[in-house]
């Protein structure tokens, strides 16, 4: 008669331990799920600031350009190097002089 009380001891220990394992687990994996949620927004506000200043700037250099200002000159206000501001204004159909 011990025999059956022991292996229903052990299956209920078996049945808690999993169950524990279970919501340990799902504990885990929420707790992850939120980390990666969070880190996700961080990296994305963070690109579309980068994207948003950089649009900026070209604006900016953009708008120079079209007014007349020199090359050299918005180069170092928008902080970019020359060629690229000189590739900027091809691309764009501005006359540099």
């Amino acid at each position: 008669m011990g025999e059956p009380n022991a292996d229903e001891l052990i299956r209920t220990t078996l049945d808690r331990r999993t169950e524990e394992l279970r919501a340990t687990l799902a504990a885990d994996l929420e707790t992850a799920w939120k980390h990666g949620v969070e880190a996700g927004k961080a990296e994305g506000f963070a690109e579309g600031e980068f994207r948003g200043r950089k649009q900026g700037v070209i604006r900016v250099a953009m708008n120079c350009l079209r007014a007349g200002l020199d090359t050299a000159v918005v180069a170092k206000a928008a902080e970019l190097p020359e060629p690229i501001i000189k590739k900027l204004a091809q691309d764009n159909g501005i006359e540099i002089a």
